[in-house]
């Protein structure tokens, strides 16, 4: 399953390869040290998929090396004049931040959420929930019982654009789409974003070029 993950969730097929290489020399460098480096097992021994979908787990789980840095991270950040971010701040993301009740699945209308006026306030909102979010998944890393939800589901939900209804701050793009300042790209912008909206498709919003020329965007940006 995490093979079909790195694929078809994250983009990235050689990770589960690259991976388990990773392990393999860490196990090479432990085995002549005399530390195993982590990865189980005696020096050379060949590294199992089991293990490599451990190492990830425990990577991700309170104490691991991705949670580990995900508490000393940013959604974003303002430095001097310049915001930093991962994905589009457009027209549908800035100033949105989503409740902490959002749910990492498809949605059949938009999830609840809130608009916040300015771009510092905006930061701080995100950067709240990313908090809020790890804690809550640190109290409950598992699923439920009925395998329903688990801590921190919020997070999952915020990189999604499906489950984020076309408002994710880390998936959005300006990149998709080919030349995306031209009036051909602008006319396919908003036939995939009223198709969207039409269909009640969050995946439609995977079609979505962002608009980096946004006049409103670039004006709620100067105000702060």
């Amino acid at each position: 399953r995490l093979r079909w993950m790195y694929e078809n969730t994250l983009g990235c097929p050689a990770t589960f390869e690259a991976r388990r290489a990773e392990l393999a020399a860490l196990r090479s460098v432990g085995s002549a040290t005399g530390d195993n480096g982590g990865g189980g097992g005696g020096g050379g021994a060949a590294v199992s998929d089991e293990e490599v979908v451990a190492a990830a787990v425990a990577d991700v789980m309170p104490g691991g090396a991705m949670s580990n840095y995900l508490r000393h991270a940013c959604v974003a950040a303002v430095f001097g004049q310049t915001l930093f971010a991962h994905g589009a701040v457009d027209a549908r993301t800035a100033g949105y931040v989503p409740d902490d009740s959002t749910r990492f699945c498809l949605p059949a209308a938009p999830q609840a959420g809130r608009m916040v006026d300015s771009v510092s306030e905006w930061v701080d909102a995100l950067n709240g929930l990313l908090e809020r979010g790890l804690a809550d998944h640190a109290a409950r890393p598992e699923w439920d019982a009925e395998r329903a939800t688990r801590g921190g589901e919020v997070l999952l939900a915020l990189q999604n654009r499906d489950a984020m209804w076309g408002r994710s701050i880390v998936s959005n793009s300006y990149a998709d789409g080919g030349c995306i300042t031209t009036e051909s790209a602008a006319r396919a912008r908003e036939a995939a974003l009223a198709d969207a909206e039409a269909r009640a498709d969050p995946s439609a919003f995977a079609a979505v070029a962002s608009d980096p020329l946004d006049a409103g965007v670039a004006a709620w940006l100067l105000r702060g």
